[in-house]
C-alpha cells in the first residue's frame, strides 16, 4: 500500500485542505514548465489547468523549459507537461490540459496565472478575467534574457486594474533581444518561487506585491514600492525593461 504525502510542516504558509480554489497556469514555456512542480509540491488537491497551444516540444525547448526531457521532443505540450506533473501531484488533484489558447470565452476561474510570451496573448487573458467575478486572483509573469517581473492583482479592482492596463502595449514595442541572450534556466525557476510566494500569502488573505521585478544578472530586486535590495537603476513605472514586451520570437 502506497503512503501519501504528508504536508504537516507547511500548514501555517500553505494548508492544501483549505484552498479550494482551481488553479489555471496559462503558457507552459520558460515559466509555466517551471511552476507547475512547486505548484504540485505544494499539494493541490482541487485542479490544476495546463494551458498551451503549441502542437509539439521542440528541441530549442529543452534547455530552458524546467519539465521537458529530450525524449519529450515532438509530443504535444500541454498533454506531456500534465502526464509529468501527476506524478507530483496530491491524489485529490484533478491535472487538466488545454491545447488550445485562451480567448475572452475561455472558462477561466480561481487563481489564474500567465506565463505567456507576446503581448496580445496577454490581453486576450485580460479580457477573460478582467471583472471576472469567480477569479480573485491573476498574476502575469514575464521574462526576457536575465530579467524577469512579476504582476499580481485582483482583476476586478479598479485601482489594479488601471495600474496593469499601462503595461499592455503592443508587441511591435517591445525589446528584441538578441537570438542568443532569449532564454535560460535560471530566470524562470526564480520567477516561479516568487508566483509561489505570493500565491500562499493569497491563501494566508496576505496582502500580496503588486509589482516585482528581478535583474538576475545584477541581483536586483524592485517592488511596487521600489527598491528592497542593491541599488535601483529603473523604477517601476511605464514598461522599459524587455521583459515587458519581450515579442513574439523570444520563447517563454
Amino acid at each position: 500500500m502506497s503512503q501519501l504525502a504528508s504536508y504537516e510542516h507547511q500548514t501555517a504558509i500553505f494548508n492544501p485542505e483549505a484552498f479550494t480554489w482551481p488553479v489555471h497556469v496559462i503558457g507552459l514555456g520558460g515559466i509555466g514548465s517551471a511552476l507547475i512542480l512547486p505548484l504540485a509540491k505544494l499539494g493541490l488537491q482541487s485542479e490544476l489547468h495546463l494551458w498551451d497551444h503549441d502542437p509539439i516540444i521542440e528541441p530549442h525547448n529543452i534547455p530552458a523549459q524546467m519539465v521537458y526531457r529530450a525524449k519529450d521532443i515532438g509530443k504535444p505540450k500541454a498533454n506531456t507537461a500534465a502526464e509529468i506533473v501527476r506524478d507530483y501531484c496530491d491524489p485529490q488533484c484533478r491535472v487538466i490540459p488545454h491545447a488550445e489558447k485562451v480567448t475572452e470565452k475561455s472558462p477561466l476561474s480561481g487563481v489564474v496565472i500567465s506565463g505567456v510570451d507576446s503581448m496580445a496573448s496577454r490581453k486576450a487573458i485580460w479580457s477573460a478575467v478582467q471583472f471576472n467575478a469567480k477569479v480573485p486572483l491573476y498574476m502575469d509573469g514575464r521574462m526576457g534574457g536575465e530579467e524577469i517581473a512579476l504582476l499580481t492583482l485582483n482583476p476586478s479592482d479598479l485601482d489594479a486594474g488601471t495600474f496593469y492596463t499601462g503595461w499592455l502595449f503592443d508587441d511591435k514595442d517591445g525589446a528584441q533581444l538578441p537570438c542568443a541572450a532569449r532564454t535560460v534556466i535560471h530566470p524562470p525557476v526564480v520567477l516561479a518561487g516568487h508566483i509561489i510566494a505570493q500565491l500562499t500569502r493569497f491563501a494566508r488573505q496576505l496582502e500580496t506585491a503588486r509589482y516585482i521585478g528581478v535583474n538576475t544578472k545584477e541581483t536586483q530586486l524592485i517592488n511596487q514600492k521600489g527598491i528592497t535590495h542593491v541599488k535601483a537603476t529603473r523604477r517601476p513605472g511605464r514598461p522599459s525593461l524587455p521583459f515587458f514586451g519581450q515579442g513574439r520570437r523570444s520563447r517563454r
